[in-house]
């Protein structure tokens, strides 16, 4: 007998508490579906049900297999998705996690594109800057900038750097002397990123090494496309990824200052939870993502929370 069917039977068996049930569910006999499980017990040379006239139990071996038959049915069915994906090209939904203001300043334009080439994709994409349960909430995959890995259960791909630049309106430097070193700061109205692991000490490499630096301001946020408004508006000065205010800089709308010093870069990760086939989608995307994102610098951390 087919063995990948009998697995399926012994699971529908166990599932529905009874073979008769589990025969009536799978529209076949009693007598099939008996011989299905004998031919299971006689490949394992194992007893896996305990049965009699009015019941039935996993025995402990059945119930090892009954585990060993549900990984099996799962991880052939992912298989055969992906397998008859490559021939049909990518369809289906791909539920994307992302940060709100890194999206809608940059990463949105990566995003159309994948899909223009992938169009059999339906991306759906689910903005928030604080962390999500990705198997819980049916993400497929999460991009976040951050600095650690928390959860084991996670694989972090890393995809870009995000470097960072103090800023502020041409306005804001009128009143205020421009910094020349990091403990200037803390004379000034610093806006501070509400969930960053740095929202209230500033850390900068320079040529004296590394300083630390205690900030405080008028204004906060949780969304740093917020906290960039503000500084256009001369409210402050910011410590915010360069690639979010690149045009900002340019225009001269927004000006740099403390260019002799470096802040700790963050990095852009793809978060996927740990499969033993990971979906072609989800690896067709962060795979278009690397490509066309700018190259990593090595000496950034590799490590990143969902």
């Amino acid at each position: 007998m087919d063995r990948y069917a009998a697995m399926q039977y012994f699971c529908r068996v166990v599932e529905q508490g009874s073979l008769a049930a589990g025969a009536r569910a799978l529209n076949l006999s009693n007598s099939v579906v008996t011989k299905a499980i004998q031919s299971l017990e006689a490949w394992t040379d194992c007893r896996l049900l305990a049965r009699t006239t009015r019941s039935m139990q996993l025995t402990e071996a059945g119930e090892r297999f009954y585990s060993f038959c549900q990984r099996t049915l799962a991880d052939t069915e992912r298989t055969l998705t992906d397998v008859r994906s490559v021939s049909r090209g990518l369809t289906g939904r791909l539920v994307v996690a992302a940060p709100v203001s890194l999206t809608l300043s940059h990463l949105h334009e990566y995003l159309h594109a994948f899909q223009a080439q992938h169009p059999g994709i339906e991306l759906e994409m689910r903005l928030n800057d604080r962390p999500v349960d990705l198997v819980r909430e049916g993400i497929d995959v999460a991009l976040r900038g951050q600095a650690r890995l928390e959860d084991s259960s996670l694989v972090a791909m890393p995809l870009m750097d995000l470097a960072r630049v103090v800023c502020a309106a041409p306005a804001y430097w009128e009143r205020h002397d421009r910094p020349t070193t990091p403990a200037d700061l803390s004379g000034h109205n610093c806006l501070q990123y509400l969930l960053g692991d740095d929202r209230d000490e500033w850390v900068f490499d320079g040529p004296d090494g590394r300083a630390r630096v205690r900030v405080s301001g008028t204004f906060r946020a949780d969304n740093s496309l917020l906290l960039i408004d503000a500084m256009r508006r001369g409210v402050g000065l910011g410590l915010v990824p360069s690639v979010m205010v690149k045009d900002a800089l340019a225009d001269g709308s927004l000006q740099a200052a403390l260019d002799a010093y470096v802040a700790p870069p963050r990095r852009l990760f793809a978060v996927y939870p740990t499969r033993d086939h990971l979906m072609l989608k989800v690896h067709a995307l962060v795979t278009f993502l690397k490509q066309q994102l700018p190259p990593l610098t090595p000496s950034v951390p590799s490590a990143a929370p969902p």
